[in-house]
């Protein structure tokens, strides 16, 4: 068989993930288009995302791939699987035609099911926001479909911080956004050029546009719409001893800790480590509820009668981006903004 790169055009008709579908003279799936050969022409093939003309061509970009070819067929596997649910054009020896990968009836499209945080009331310079979706997300490009309009429906500039890596957890459902850290930071240079980013009393929408794809190439059926409001700004630490431990009443119950204010979901993550009388671990899962504010504790097994610490990593983190430790923006005379080296972060309780 011969083998090259080419340049490709796209077509539109129907494909199932995993199976193959057969049209005049060719078959085709996310993975591949063969063709029959026609060895009186020149087998020139080109596809295209899209469904365009073939005047359009001329300003397209054709899809790269590789072609192989024998006495009988043309298969052309492009770099990057097709995307479903989208058009595509196929130029074959001067012939147009277009086809779409349709989604099988039991495919389940993007969703975001979670959002944190979660209040619909935020201080003026919170940090953070943490989406969760259903399915692992393209990371092309993300915030080109994420935007923040103010109460009269305008688009706010230079509100995240645009990496060129998405910052995304390991199985590609969530996904941290920051608010730009140079407006929230009082004295940096974006933030006396432009100000902060949201304004005491105003309201405001977080949008998630539905053309944001996932893995598969499959956008959203609806925009994701997540309004709140903005209060004063957030100054100090947070402080573990304003903290309410409920402890469990029986070896079953969960443990529950109220905090006096929404935490930072990302950075309480692994962030919190229960020991027991004997110095051992308890492993369980932790969750929030309350706008953050309240994390429920799951033993894996039952719990034992006597005195439990709860230890806390430094760098759990308010709405604002302040930790334990340290303000995230301060001023130099500020008493709140120093740093308390040695200080140890744990809450105790005991089980009767």
């Amino acid at each position: 068989m011969k083998k090259s790169i080419i340049v490709v055009v796209v077509w539109l008709f129907s494909i199932h993930i995993g199976n193959s579908q057969t049209g005049t003279d060719f078959t085709f799936n996310r993975y591949s288009v063969t063709v029959k050969r026609n060895l009186n022409e020149s087998n020139t093939f080109n596809l295209y995302r899209g469904q365009i003309s073939v005047e359009e061509t001329e300003n397209a970009n054709a899809i790269l791939g590789e072609v192989i070819t024998n006495d009988t067929i043309l298969r052309f596997i492009p770099l990057v699987p097709l995307g479903l649910h989208q058009d595509y054009t196929v130029i074959y020896n001067n012939h147009i035609t277009h086809f779409s990968l349709d989604l099988p009836k039991s495919y389940e499209l993007q969703t975001i099911t979670d959002i944190y945080p979660s209040s619909k009331k935020l201080p003026s310079n919170v940090l953070k926001w943490y989406i969760k979706f259903a399915n692992p997300i393209n990371e092309t490009n993300v915030y080109n479909h994420i935007r923040i309009l103010n109460q009269d429906g305008d688009t706010l500039s230079r509100t995240f911080l645009n990496i060129e890596n998405a910052l995304v957890n390991t199985d590609g459902r969530l996904l941290t956004l920051w608010i730009e850290p140079g407006r929230q930071k009082r004295g940096l240079i974006p933030n006396q050029q432009l100000g902060s980013v949201f304004q005491p009393g105003k309201s405001y929408k977080l949008i998630v546009l539905k053309t944001l794809k996932d893995k598969q190439g499959v956008s959203m059926s609806n925009d994701f719409i997540h309004s709140f409001q903005i209060t004063e700004d957030d100054r100090k630490k947070p402080d573990i001893n304003l903290w309410e431990i409920v402890s469990p009443e029986t070896s079953t119950n969960d443990l529950i800790m109220h905090s006096n204010e929404p935490l930072d979901y990302g950075s309480v993550l692994g962030s919190i480590i229960i020991l027991d009388a004997d110095n051992k671990e308890v492993f369980g899962n932790w969750k929030f509820t309350n706008n953050e504010k309240t994390l429920i504790f799951k033993p894996t097994d039952i719990w034992s009668k006597g005195k439990y610490r709860i230890f806390f990593n430094t760098r759990i983190e308010d709405l604002a981006g302040n930790n334990l430790k340290q303000l995230f923006d301060n001023k130099i005379d500020d008493k709140d903004h120093l740093v308390h080296k040695n200080t140890e972060y744990i809450l105790e309780f005991n089980i009767h």
